[in-house]
C-alpha cells in the first residue's frame, strides 16, 4: 500500500531547499540551475550525457563510464553534491549487474542509463574545460583502457566544452 510522505510545516515565504526534497551527501551548490531554468550559454551537461546515449548506447557500463557520468553528475549539481538516486547511483548499480551477467545482450547499456539525462539531472549548466578534465579523469582512473572511450562521455563532455568555447562572443 502506497503511504504519503509527510510534509513539513513551511511558511509562505520559505524556499525549498534541495535538501528537503533530494536525499544528499556533501554541501549542497550555493547558486544551482533548477531543470527548467538551464544556463542557456551552450551545451549542457546534461545534453552532453544524451548525446553519449546516442554515440555509444549500445555499449554495456562499465566502471570507467560509472565514475564519469557520477562525476559529470556532480559538477552539474555546482560542487561535491551526490544523489542516492541519481544517474551515477544508477549507473554503478548498472556496472553491479553487468559484472554478473555473462553475455554481452543481457546486460545494461549507456542508452539505458543516459536517455533523457537532461530531465534527470535536478540541476544543470553549460559544459566548461574544467569539467571535461574532471570527467576524463574520473573514466580513465577507473578504467582498465589507456584512453576513454570514443564517443564516451568524457569524449562527448570535452566535444561540448570545446564548441560552448568557440561559441562565446
Amino acid at each position: 500500500m502506497n503511504q504519503r510522505q509527510p510534509i513539513r510545516p513551511q511558511a509562505a515565504d520559505q524556499a525549498v531547499d534541495y535538501g528537503d526534497v533530494f536525499c544528499v551527501t556533501g554541501a549542497t551548490p550555493s547558486s544551482p540551475t533548477p531543470t527548467g531554468a538551464v544556463d542557456q550559454s551552450g551545451i549542457t551537461i546534461g545534453e552532453a550525457l544524451e548525446a553519449t546515449a546516442i554515440s555509444v548506447g549500445d555499449k554495456p557500463v562499465d566502471r570507467g563510464d560509472a565514475a564519469a557520468i557520477r562525476a559529470a553528475e556532480a559538477r552539474a549539481a555546482g560542487g561535491n553534491v551526490t544523489q542516492r538516486s541519481g544517474l551515477g547511483a544508477k549507473a554503478q548499480a548498472a556496472v553491479n549487474f553487468n559484472d554478473r551477467v555473462a553475455y554481452d545482450y543481457n546486460k545494461i547499456t549507456i542508452s539505458d542509463v543516459l536517455s533523457d539525462a537532461s530531465a534527470k539531472l535536478p540541476y544543470d549548466k553549460a559544459v566548461t574545460s574544467e569539467d571535461a578534465d574532471g570527467v576524463r579523469g574520473a573514466e580513465l582512473s577507473n578504467s582498465t583502457e589507456a584512453m576513454p572511450t570514443p564517443g564516451g562521455v568524457a569524449d562527448t563532455m570535452a566535444t561540448a566544452a570545446r564548441v560552448n568555447r568557440d561559441d562565446k562572443p
